[in-house]
């Protein structure tokens, strides 16, 4: 090894060792404020705001790193705390699991590649914005949305959510690439319009890999089969078209790759 790859290799480790300070830092603070939300200490304003704040900058951090388990946890976390509209007892039980998970991770847990995707599903699932949790029963079924517009994100994952289904959304695809291959979503579901990439590429990329080609994969548009621009999609992959076939398309999707 040339002294240029031990200084680089040295410098990677003195990153992810002062952001791993930082993560046991801000957790540890966490599990104040959670004590202090509990106690009324703090208003739950201020506490939401807070854990806001905390959890973006943890995740913005950690998108850096070559840490895979702590990039999953704390983007699940800001998601999480990102769709909170109170933090009674329930959701701080909630927050609380992502904290102790990452103060582990912080104090050296060893977490194997095969075990990634139980330990993220372990995970409480985020609060769907408008959709009322109470009755519907949540099942161990997670589909990723690579979806960069938000209203429409949104529009889907309550369509998801109000089945039982956990949803993640990630806005980058060469993002989602890294996650679907730790996660091994239930399947992918992705936006035609992509930025650099569009639809089409990310399903032919997952369908390409081993380790992703199995699993099914749906690409959102508002063109129709047989349009020039969807040349080239996997034969395996769904179509769910916006508009008013929307809920039919994505009911004949989950039907078709035996997602319930």
């Amino acid at each position: 090894m040339s002294s240029a790859d031990t200084l680089d290799n040295e410098n990677e480790r003195r990153v992810v060792n002062e952001f791993l300070e930082e993560l046991r830092d801000t957790a540890s603070s966490l599990q104040v404020l959670i004590g202090n939300l509990r106690s009324q200490a703090v208003s739950a304003e201020d506490g939401l705001a807070t854990l806001r704040r905390d959890a973006s900058n943890l995740r913005s951090h950690a998108q850096a790193l070559s840490v895979p388990l702590i990039k999953l946890i704390t983007h699940r976390l800001d998601e999480y705390v990102g769709e909170l509209k109170k933090v009674g007892p329930a959701e701080l039980d909630e927050v609380q699991v992502f904290i102790d998970r990452i103060e582990r991770l912080a104090d050296g847990e060893q977490v194997t590649e095969a075990d990634v995707p139980t330990v993220v599903r372990a995970l409480p699932a985020k609060r769907t914005a408008d959709v009322d949790f109470g009755p519907i029963e949540q099942k161990n079924v997670e589909v990723m949305l690579v979806v960069p517009e938000k209203a429409m994100a949104r529009i889907v994952e309550r369509e998801l959510a109000a089945c039982g289904y956990r949803t993640s959304v990630v806005r980058n695809p060469f993002e989602a690439m890294e996650m679907v291959v730790h996660t091994k979503p239930d399947m992918v579901v992705a936006s035609m319009e992509l930025g650099m990439l569009s639809g089409v590429d990310l399903g032919c990329a997952l369908a390409a890999m081993p380790v992703t080609q199995a699993i099914p994969f749906a690409v959102l548009t508002s063109y129709e089969w047989g349009h020039a621009k969807l040349r080239g999609l996997p034969p395996r992959a769904a179509l769910i078209r916006k508009g008013p076939q929307f809920g039919d398309d994505l009911a004949e999707c989950l039907g078709r790759f035996g997602i319930t």
